[in-house]
């Protein structure tokens, strides 16, 4: 990166210079200098000669006479949970398949036809579950966004980001909801303990707070973020708890105060990506053994997930090769890699049209070296890859005796992943 020194900078912001983003740098500079404290220790200023890199992490700086108290609430700071119950290193790591270690290869490695014949084979198995049927949920009116008005950040308008999000969150709770109902089990949330693994922020859990407050909640990440939700959770007295750790490592039976909720635990979960997600379903199978446990998780990132921890293997040794699996991890993206709303993915009849041409003549979209496929049927085979690594997660919930149903909960505008899987399994079960 080049650095150049901007001395005419306004005194708001850092007179460091981004190279890479062609401006300045965004951030309040320290009193008494024109940088910011990511930036001071990389010039020479008399001013910023206090700042020296974090022990724990040297990407971010620090004031020196501040270091002992900045080494308390590091974000880099490493936690020792081995002492507590609630630790069980690898506790949710699914156990070794035969097939031990497969290699990641990018796409580019592939030849043609093999890519060709994977196509073609997703094409086969489709779009729509084999394992159960995927439910649309009802959508999100103004009125359900009105009653979470009060979550909301102070400055978020309509359109923004925010309350796309805040539309998913809505999505979600009722979804649950819907789920519930369809199975005929009680539909009360209170006295439930709630788990949020991956929380991030833990804005999910806020939602079903604003729901229901009669719960425990459970925030587990392996890193902290900024704006999290805990200051909520603080003001409104509620009964949670927040632990920085790997989810592979938590024993969620072992958590404290989890024995004040013994019916009922609900996992939770809201971009959990890849291998994640598969150590929360064995994580709520453990659970099902000793309460009645239900399972939400709005699936994504399949491009991330890894055959050690993936759950359905099993399942997807039936219908591909082994050597397929990261094959169709990185097709899963082409899902969610196009502006959607330039696309014709709701016109059935152009999506079948293409998807018989590439049947009928695979070779004729060959240009040169490279396939070169419609942004229309890309679209589609990555939602069947997405599709099969989906119900080899179902299979194996199934197999530990849950009732499963896919929900689309929100339209693809809002989200491309809009996905959900839903798990119930009772105590008696």
């Amino acid at each position: 990166m080049v650095e150049t020194d901007i001395t005419s900078a306004p005194p708001v912001y850092c007179a460091h210079y981004v190279e890479r983003k062609k401006r300045r740098c965004k951030l309040t500079p320290l009193k008494h200098s024109t940088y910011c404290a990511e930036h001071a220790a990389h010039h020479k200023d008399s001013s910023n000669a206090d700042q020296i890199p974090c022990p724990l992490d040297p990407a971010h700086f620090i004031s020196r006479s501040k270091l002992e108290q900045h080494l308390k609430v590091c974000n880099a700071r490493k936690y020792d949970h081995s002492s507590q119950p609630y630790f069980k290193e690898n506790v949710n790591v699914p156990p070794p398949h035969e097939i031990r270690t497969l290699k990641r290869e990018p796409l580019s490695k592939l030849s043609i036809q093999e890519l060709i014949d994977t196509c073609l084979e997703l094409i086969k198995y489709g779009a729509i579950s084999k394992i159960c049927e995927l439910k649309d949920t009802e959508p999100v009116s103004d009125e359900d966004i009105d009653h979470y008005r009060p979550l909301f950040q102070k400055g978020d308008k309509v359109g923004s980001s925010a309350l796309r999000h805040a539309t998913q969150q809505v999505a979600l709770v009722n979804t649950l909801a819907e789920f519930q109902k369809s199975i005929s089990t009680d539909t009360s949330l209170s006295d439930t303990c709630f788990v949020e693994l991956g929380a991030g922020s833990g804005k999910l859990s806020q939602w079903f707070h604003h729901k229901v407050n009669d719960s425990f909640f459970v925030l587990v990440d392996r890193q902290m973020c900024r704006k999290k939700a805990d200051s909520y959770f603080k003001k409104q007295k509620s009964n949670f708890v927040r632990l920085k750790m790997d989810i592979k490592d938590i024993d969620v039976g072992g958590v404290p105060d989890l024995d004040k909720y013994p019916k009922k635990i609900c996992f939770a979960c809201k971009h959990l990506c890849g291998g994640a997600t598969d150590m929360a379903l064995v994580s709520a199978v453990q659970s099902a053994q000793l309460r009645e446990t239900t399972v939400l998780i709005a699936l994504c990132c399949h491009h991330l997930c890894s055959w050690d921890l993936y759950t359905g293997k099993d399942y997807f040794i039936k219908h591909f090769k082994p050597q397929q699996f990261y094959t169709l991890s990185s097709l899963s993206a082409w899902a969610t890699c196009f502006k959607l709303e330039t696309m014709q993915i709701d016109d059935k009849e152009v999506l079948k049209n293409v998807i018989q041409k590439y049947q009928n003549n695979p070779e004729s979209f060959i240009q040169g070296e490279h396939l070169v496929l419609d942004r229309n049927l890309q679209w589609y085979i990555g939602r069947c890859a997405k599709n099969v690594l989906n119900d080899g997660r179902a299979q194996f919930m199934l197999n530990n005796g849950f009732r499963v149903q896919f929900y689309r909960y929100v339209n693809v505008s809002i989200s491309p992943e809009n996905t959900s899987l839903l798990c119930f399994k009772s105590a008696a079960t």
